[in-house]
Order: C-alpha cells, then sequence, then structure tokens
C-alpha cells in the first residue's frame, strides 16, 4: 500500500504513524500512532517525536489492525485540563454540543475517511476478575449476534436516551479517554464510518 501524499513526510519522521484525528469546531487535529504489541501504551507518555510528554499523542490500540480492517479502531488520549487531546471530550456530553459536531475525519496513511459520531459512553475499567463488559476489548465482529451483544451493552452506557445507529458490518471508530465521574472512569465515544 502506498502512503498519501499528505502523509508521507510525516510517515518519514516517525514510522509510527498510523494517521490523523480531527474533529471540527474543536481542538483535535493530531498525529495517531500505533506501536507494537511490546511497548502498547508508549504515545501515553510521548510526543510525535518520541519525547517524554505529560500529553502524550493520541494512538491506537496496539491490538488492531488499521490496513486490513477491524470492525472498531479504538484510538486513545490523555483527557488533559487544558482541552488539549481528548480533554475536549467532555464537552460531548451536552446534548446541543453533541448534536453541533457529529462529524469527524479519521485517515489512515493510507486512506482518507469520514465518521458520523453515534454515540457519547460512560464506563469504568473493570477488574481482571469482574464478569463486566468491557468496551475497550471489542476490536472485531466474528458474527451479527457478537455484534448485536456489543451494542446493547454500549446502549445501557450511552449518556443520551436515544437508540444508537449502528448495524452490522459498520465500521466503527471508539474515541476513549479518561473521566472522573468515578474512580478509573472512561468517556468514550463511538463513531460510524460514512
Amino acid at each position: 500500500m502506498t502512503v498519501l501524499k499528505k502523509y508521507k513526510d510525516l510517515y518519514k519522521q516517525n514510522k509510527d504513524l498510523a494517521g490523523w484525528l480531527s474533529i471540527e469546531g474543536t481542538v483535535i487535529n493530531y498525529p495517531v500512532m500505533q506501536t507494537g504489541k511490546k511497548n502498547p501504551d508508549f504515545y501515553l507518555h510521548n510526543d510525535f517525536e518520541k519525547k517524554e510528554s505529560d500529553h502524550g499523542t493520541l494512538f491506537i490500540d496496539a491490538r488492531n489492525d488499521f490496513v486490513n480492517r477491524d470492525t472498531n479502531l479504538i484510538i486513545y488520549g490523555h483527557n488533559m485540563r487544558d482541552g488539549t487531546m481528548f480533554g475536549g471530550l467532555k464537552s460531548f456530553m451536552d446534548q446541543k454540543y453533541f448534536d453541533s459536531h457529529r462529524k469527524l475525519v479519521f485517515d489512515t496513511i493510507y486512506e482518507k475517511a469520514e465518521y458520523q459520531i453515534v454515540a457519547v459512553c460512560l464506563s469504568k475499567v473493570n477488574y481482571q476478575d469482574d464478569k463486566a463488559f468491557r468496551y475497550y476489548n471489542f476490536l472485531n465482529a466474528e458474527s451479527k449476534e457478537e455484534f448485536q451483544a456489543f451494542l446493547a451493552n454500549i446502549q445501557q452506557l450511552t449518556v443520551f436516551d436515544q437508540k444508537i445507529d449502528i448495524s452490522y458490518g459498520d465500521e466503527l471508530l471508539t474515541l476513549s479517554t479518561c473521566n472522573s465521574y468515578i474512580q478509573d472512569g472512561r468517556l468514550f465515544l463511538i463513531a460510524k464510518k460514512e
């Protein structure tokens, strides 16, 4: 596959570049990285230049395959107090804001794509022995039933009382960040490819 012309120079600077995420009307306009499974959280504490940084950089789950596209790509980012990285995602918990910022662009280094944000959800990181739903473990739907189970679970976690408009076969993108509504809380947005 050929790297898109607009990302060639950036890719030469850092081969961990996986793509670029932007949401119109927000500060979110950042490169998205991906490392191997040996150091999956490297960009939690490092910037694009691989220098140590409290802000880190947005990064795709190391388990994800964005070339032979998984059902659901998960992008993580810090909830920074200054609003950078995924600090602005908390604004999506306001219905008016959500309604007026539904479009996002996530290009991989190989393909341009637009998405529509379909859900804003709250969850928490569960202990390993808890028998709880973990949205961050849904990467692929091996069957329609598996997809429906995922949908039923996230429907219960949605902030707004509305039906989540996704179907089996949709390509999804999840944006995940910390949220202090409870200990180990998480705020995540789900978008579907248009």
